[in-house]
C-alpha cells in the first residue's frame, strides 16, 4: 500500500479550517508531534497521548483532547513533516484500521535501505516506559547528544593513510587507493560491496533488474551518499538507534569499512575511537529505549541480554599488532571493560 502523496498548500489549509483545531492547537501540535518523532522514532497516537498527559502533568500546556490528536494528524500525513503518519494496516496487514493505532514514524526509519528497522523498533522498544523530558516541545530532526558531536568530529579528521584499499570479504584483493593521505571528510567512497548493490538496483547486473529500480536507488543514496564520513556516521547511527546491530558488531562494520577505505589505525586511535563509540552508545536517546539513553537505564534491564558479545579483529588490526602499533594485551582489557571478548580470524 503506497503513502498518499502530499497536498497543496490550498487544500491543507482549507482540511485545517474544517478540522475545528485553533491556531494555537494547531502549533502545540506540531511542535508535540516532531518531538515524538524525534525523540521516540516511533509512537502510535495512543501512547502519544499518554505522552502528553504525562508531560501537561508537569508541564503548563496548551490543553487538548484525545480527538484533536487524531484529527492532526489525518492532515499531517497528507503534508511533508520530518515523519509519516501511517495507518496501522499500512505496516500490519492484517491489523483493522483504527485511530488511535495511527504510527508517527520518523522519516530515515522508512527512508533509508535497511527495511526492517520499523519492526525492530517495535520489538526492542516494547516493555519500556516512553522518557518525556521537560523539553519535548522544543525537539526536532536528529537528537543529538555532546558525545554524538565528539564521535562525529574524530572520524570526519581520520585519514585514509593506506596506499591500498581492502576488500573485508576477500583479504587478499586489494586495489590502489585513490584518496591517500585525504581526511573521511574530503572524498566519497562505496565499498565493492555497496557498489555492486548500486550497480543491481540501476539495472547494470545481469540477472537484476531490467531497469533502475528509482525508489530504491533513493533509499540507497540517502543511507550511503555524501562523504566517508558522513556515510560511516549515518551507519553507525542508524544501526543504533534503530537495534538493528548491537555496539559490538556496529564496531566490526567500522573497522572493516575503515579498512576498506584504506585507513591503518595506530593503537592510540584505535583505543579513543572505541571509547568515543562507547560514549555515544551511553548517551544516546535511543529509539529502541523510547526516549530513554542506556546510562538512564538500570543495569538490570539489560542483565539478561543476549546480544553478540565478540569483536573479530580483521587483517588491518592484526597487522597492527604484529608490527608492536598496537598492544594486544591492551586491546583486550579495554574491551573486557566494554564487556566484549576479542577473537582473531
Amino acid at each position: 500500500m503506497a503513502y498518499p502523496k502530499p497536498l497543496s498548500k490550498k487544500t491543507i489549509d482549507k482540511m485545517y479550517l474544517d478540522s475545528g483545531l485553533t491556531e494555537e492547537k494547531i502549533t502545540f501540535l506540531r511542535r508535540l508531534f516532531d518531538g515524538a518523532a524525534a525523540l521516540y522514532g516511533v509512537i502510535t497516537l495512543d501512547d502519544l497521548w499518554n505522552v502528553y498527559r504525562e508531560y501537561a502533568s508537569k508541564i503548563p500546556a496548551v490543553r487538548i483532547h484525545r480527538k484533536d490528536i487524531y484529527n492532526f494528524s489525518s492532515i499531517a500525513r497528507r503534508e511533508v513533516h520530518d515523519y509519516y503518519v501511517y495507518e496501522v494496516d499500512e505496516l500490519y496487514r492484517e491489523e483493522i484500521r483504527e485511530n488511535k493505532y495511527r504510527y508517527i514514524v520518523f522519516h530515515e526509519i522508512m527512508d533509508f535501505i535497511p527495511n526492517d528497522a520499523f519492526y525492530k523498533i517495535e520489538e526492542l522498544a516494547n516493555g519500556h516506559s516512553f522518557y518525556v523530558p521537560d523539553n519535548l516541545l522544543s525537539l526536532k530532526g536528529l537528537v543529538k547528544s555532546e558525545a554524538e558531536d565528539k564521535l562525529y568530529n574524530y572520524i570526519e579528521n581520520i585519514k585514509a593513510n593506506s596506499p591500498v584499499l581492502r576488500n573485508r570479504f576477500l583479504k587478499e584483493k586489494t586495489k590502489p587507493s585513490p584518496h591517500q593521505g585525504k581526511k573521511l571528510k574530503d572524498f566519497t567512497f562505496l565499498s565493492d560491496n555497496e557498489q555492486f548493490q548500486l550497480d543491481w538496483e540501476s539495472g547494470k547486473i545481469e540477472g537484476g533488474p531490467k531497469k533502475p529500480q528509482e525508489h530504491k536507488l533513493k533509499k540507497f543514496w540517502n543511507f550511503l551518499g555524501g562523504s566517508m564520513a558522513e556515510k560511516l556516521f549515518r551507519i553507525i547511527r542508524f544501526n543504533l538507534f534503530s537495534g538493528r546491530l548491537s555496539l559490538t558488531y556496529i564496531i566490526n562494520i567500522v573497522m572493516g569499512s575503515l579498512e576498506e577505505a584504506g585507513v591503518e589505525m595506530s593503537e592510540k586511535e584505535f583505543k579513543k575511537l572505541i571509547s568515543l563509540l562507547q560514549e555515544f552508545n551511553n548517551n544516546s536517546h535511543l529509539y529502541i529505549n523510547r526516549g530513554w539513553t542506556p546510562k538512564e537505564l538500570s543495569q538490570d534491564m539489560y542483565r539478561d541480554y543476549k546480544g553478540p558479545t565478540t569483536l573479530s579483529l580483521g587483517p588491518g588490526i592484526m597487522k597492527s599488532i604484529n608490527e608492536g602499533k598496537i598492544d594486544f594485551d591492551e586491546l583486550k582489557a579495554k574491551a573486557r571493560e566494554m564487556g566484549i571478548n576479542i577473537e582473531i580470524n
